[in-house]
């Protein structure tokens, strides 16, 4: 009896802390979703149309449509599944090994785990917004070519931004860096939130090809010359990269800042 007792003891703050590790991920999404919508659907527009970036902003901007509800919906729902599975693997791994609650973990069942949830999410939203904004001749399904390329860039960018910011933070707070800048990684708090900010945005150099690359067999799935392809992403390249570093440095930029920010807050008053 006492033992049942004791372990329900345990249960409780951990059932907490998972209650917690929800709420600060659907906070966090609910804060970076309909800012990351608003350039998925220009980043899509752009490719399916080939018009300049100024022009697919201005048709944007100018000519707003009322979205369907999956497009408000489904990007609120990746970042908030991708968050709970970062937090509640964080929790998880805390608790097994008696740690702080609020440590930030990069293990590999962390990485597994959330580029799992993530891709799948991901690749669901990209295939609805391929198929919604994309040319209006091209509604077959998604090609497997596209998912295997959106599951590549997704897991490259997940490592990038929920497994590499806990491994550098240690390094940039070591760093002889002086002057205003150094308040960015004067303690390791600061060394994280500054590797959690500067990784999603680094890695879309290596993804937003992988991305367009996925893009373009979906809006082109007849059978064309790969040096085609190449030469059709290196057109959008270089207005895409920084477009999707814009994107994502809300979502996985200032919203895993928010997420954490929120967690570590409400942990220490449990």
């Amino acid at each position: 009896m006492t033992e049942a007792k004791t372990l329900e003891a345990q249960r409780r703050p951990l059932l907490k802390i998972f209650g917690v590790d929800l709420l600060s991920a659907g906070c966090a999404s609910a804060l970076v979703s309909p800012w990351v919508t608003a350039i998925d659907v220009i980043v899509v527009r752009k490719a399916a149309t080939g018009a300049s970036l100024g022009a697919t902003v201005r048709s944007f901007v100018t000519k707003p449509k009322v979205p369907p509800l999956g497009a408000v919906i489904i990007p609120f729902l990746v970042y908030f599944g991708t968050y709970s599975t970062a937090n509640l693997c964080d929790s998880v791994y805390s608790a097994t090994h008696d740690l702080d609650p609020t440590t930030i973990s990069s293990t590999m069942p962390k990485f597994l785990a959330t580029t799992a949830v993530s891709t799948g999410l991901c690749v669901y939203k990209d295939g609805y917004f391929a198929k919604l904004l994309g040319n209006s001749a091209v509604k077959a399904a998604v090609p497997r070519r596209s998912f295997a390329l959106f599951t590549t860039r997704d897991a490259v960018t997940v490592f990038a931004s929920f497994n590499m910011p806990s491994i550098i933070a240690p390094k940039l707070n070591q760093l002889p860096v002086t002057g205003s800048l150094s308040s960015l990684v004067s303690t390791e708090e600061a060394s994280l939130r500054t590797a959690q900010m500067i990784m999603p945005a680094v890695i879309q150099v290596v993804s937003t090809p992988i991305h367009l690359l996925g893009l373009d067999y979906n809006n082109r799935q007849e059978k064309l010359p790969f040096r085609e392809r190449i030469n059709a992403i290196k057109q959008h390249v270089h207005v895409a990269t920084p477009l999707r570093m814009m994107r994502i440095v809300p979502a996985f930029g200032i919203g895993s800042v928010a997420n954490t920010s929120f967690r570590r807050s409400w942990l220490s008053n449990l």
